[in-house]
């Protein structure tokens, strides 16, 4: 929900959370004015009758066609003088409920005590709720609209810095080594939101210059020493050697290669992790699949695999060729690798997922960890344990999702396909695939 809904909704909630009481409060004040008025009239009307006895004059002119009553009484006057007497009560002749205040006032006058008694129908509190709810439901639909209204022009005004800040954003790439140009603005807090977008993208075009920086040297200066060191065994394996001295020489050079792998793996993690593979178009990722089974076939025959395939033609995903090589690489490679020899392997794809099977013994961690860098389980000694960590890092790039599971001897990892893609960035070339 945007933010500007938000607070239209909880604007609303408070008119009418409060509407309620205020109407409460209002009824309640205009009932005791309206009460107080007329006891005050009544009031003032039993004096005037008073005050004409009081000049011998008759009453009966005032009186005449109002509701006055004008009694003798015995014994002295109370001492509260005036009293007020509000009554409800059904009327029979109308068939609703009347309220009627009656004003008694207590005089002497001359040597005789009166009672001079004034009534009258007033407006009841409930007559006077039905004037306002009518009243208050008007309102209450006028601000909701005024507000609904007034809310999203203002919010043109007011948004339109916050709004271009979130464009500018999303135009926002790391690799294009721009800074990150934001709108001028007058609100305090879109200041204090622009200032530290600004400090945090500058901080990140300085981070990502540096990893890349140390990747690139990385990647070449560790290759040009495991080079030297590579021809000099070789050069050294030419010589007149004893067989346990070739041992050794064999064992350095599966350990330079193992390095060398560990490298080139490390490196292409970390491209993967800045988004550095930028997809131009759609690949058939029926036919990669097929490319990389052929390059396998004779590893498979030699371990005496079966290999059962179900592959679906015409499935075009948004994927940079390498990574899709890489992905499918890894994948039937770790099938093989952690297979018994005679063992099987299932590879079926169709258009939501890819899912490769094979036999094996159990792991013995559990099989979410598998993904996480140099976890090993029941793995052979040429393994690094960066092959499942480059597949997760690969589907997390893409879109994809992975999983991984065992059950009754079989090891089954699943690849499922995403509509949308996200991946972003350069372009690289197709010698930094490498499959572990």
């Amino acid at each position: 929900m945007k933010l500007l809904n938000k607070i239209t909704l909880w604007f609303i909630g408070i008119v009418f959370l409060i509407t309620p009481i205020t109407m409460y409060i209002s009824r309640n004040n205009i009932k005791k004015h309206l009460d107080d008025a007329e006891i005050a009239r009544m009031t003032a009307v039993n004096d005037r009758v008073a005050q004409q006895m009081m000049a011998g004059e008759k009453p009966d002119r005032y009186t005449h066609g109002r509701p006055i009553q004008i009694s003798t009484i015995t014994g002295p006057l109370p001492e509260k003088k005036v009293a007020v007497t509000k009554d409800n009560f059904i009327a029979e002749d109308l068939g609703q409920k009347e309220c009627r205040i009656t004003v008694d006032s207590w005089y002497m006058i001359g040597n005789q005590p009166y009672k001079i008694s004034s009534f009258n129908y007033v407006i009841k509190s409930e007559e006077i709720f039905r004037g306002m709810l009518s009243t208050v439901v008007w309102k209450m639909l006028l601000m909701i609209f005024a507000v609904s209204v007034t809310a999203r022009l203002l919010s043109r005004k007011i948004f339109s810095p916050l709004r271009r800040t979130m464009k500018a954003i999303h135009r926002f790439d790391l690799k294009q080594k721009n800074k990150l140009q934001l709108p001028e603005t007058t609100t305090t807090e879109f200041k204090e939101l622009n200032v530290f977008l600004s400090k945090m993208t500058d901080k990140a075009m300085e981070d990502y210059a540096a990893v890349k920086e140390f990747s690139e040297n990385a990647s070449h200066e560790l290759q040009t020493p495991l080079a030297v060191i590579r021809s000099k065994i070789e050069l050294l394996s030419e010589t007149n050697i004893d067989g346990v001295q070739a041992a050794l020489i064999g064992d350095m050079q599966n350990a330079i290669e193992k390095l060398s792998h560990i490298n080139r793996s490390l490196i292409l993690l970390t491209k993967l992790e800045n988004q550095e593979f930028k997809v131009s178009e759609s690949i058939k990722f029926c036919r990669v699949v097929k490319d990389v089974i052929a390059t396998y076939e004779d590893w498979i025959t030699m371990r005496e695999i079966a290999l059962t395939t179900n592959l679906d033609k015409n499935i075009p995903l948004s994927i940079h060729p390498a990574l899709a090589e890489m992905l499918i690489s890894n994948l039937l490679s770790n099938a093989i690798r952690h297979n018994r020899d005679g063992g099987q392997i299932k590879m079926v794809l169709t258009h939501r997922d890819l899912c490769i099977s094979n036999t094996g013994i159990p792991p013995q961690i559990p099989t979410c960890e598998l993904f996480q860098r140099f976890k090993k389980s029941n793995q052979s000694n040429d393994s690094i344990g960066l092959g499942l960590a480059i597949v997760k890092q690969i589907c997390e790039v893409n879109g994809y999702e992975v999983e991984y599971d065992y059950a009754d001897g079989w090891h089954k990892i699943r690849v499922a396909f995403y509509k949308k893609q996200t991946v972003n960035s350069e372009t690289q070339s197709a010698a930094a695939a490498v499959a572990v």
